[in-house]
């Protein structure tokens, strides 16, 4: 069976908006099976939209991105369960760096009435919340402006991050995959999360579970290199397993008893 026209309209816009679809979403979003969803995938792959990877597939070309306010309206319940575990790991007096992305934002915008902290900051809205309540001393990363992440990068913002000793840097990333790490759509985040490793006593990732046991193209850190991983579900057991064998510690809100 071919895939439907609006099916296939539908698929071009999430490849558009999100970079890339998943096997598991997209069976829970057309009612599915894994074999259609699979097969769906490998016709985009054909249509030269997509590269299949490891749970679904991403965009052959860089994709369109929401603005950053529609992003963080999109999955707040998981965005906020994860700055609430989040908020679990500060301490008075840290030197913490917050990394560009609608959970760090999250996050970002829970810490105004917390003792004062020093907060780093490569994305203009993570310093705005952090600002919020004039408590903390926040500091902006200069460099080449990147619009559609609303961030710097480049190698004045790298140079100034190599001055710091961070005490724990909370990042985004589009993809956690069970055993190779953290990934991006973009090749810009590995300086950037290289140099985070080299700087920082911890690496704290926020990933929503949609993004755990998913790849994208481009590996950011290996596990080896992260501290801990904060999701807003449990993760499937082997996927948890793998995480766990990797050396990540993995955090997420309880669980209700089902």
């Amino acid at each position: 069976m071919s895939l439907s026209h609006n099916r296939h309209k539908k698929l071009i816009e999430m490849i558009q908006i999100d970079g890339e679809v998943r096997v598991r979403d997209l069976m829970a979003q057309f009612n599915i099976s894994e074999e259609t969803a699979r097969r769906d995938i490998k016709q985009l792959e054909q249509d030269g939209l997509v590269v299949r990877v490891h749970g679904g597939a991403v965009a052959t070309q860089q994709p369109k991105l929401l603005a950053i306010s529609s992003r963080a309206i999109s999955g707040r319940t998981e965005k906020n369960a994860i700055a609430e575990v989040a908020l679990g790991l500060l301490k008075p007096g840290q030197n913490l760096f917050f990394g560009g992305g609608s959970t760090v934002l999250s996050l970002a915008h829970r810490i105004s009435m917390l003792p004062e902290m020093r907060i780093v900051t490569n994305m203009i809205d993570i310093a705005i919340a952090a600002s919020e309540g004039r408590r903390h001393h926040v500091v902006m990363l200069g460099g080449d402006f990147n619009g559609d992440y609303r961030t710097v990068t480049g190698f004045t913002a790298l140079r100034t991050l190599r001055e710091q000793q961070i005490d724990i840097a909370f990042i985004g990333v589009n993809a956690v995959h069970p055993t190779l790490g953290v990934f991006d759509h973009e090749e810009v985040g590995q300086d950037l999360a290289a140099t985070l490793a080299e700087q920082s006593r911890k690496i704290v990732v926020l990933a929503d579970h949609s993004k755990i046991g998913s790849s994208a193209r481009y590996r950011i850190l290996p596990h080896s290199a992260i501290t801990t991983i904060i999701t807003d579900r449990k993760p499937a057991p082997d996927v948890l397993s793998a995480l766990e064998t990797a050396g990540t510690q993995i955090l997420y809100p309880p669980q209700n008893p089902s």
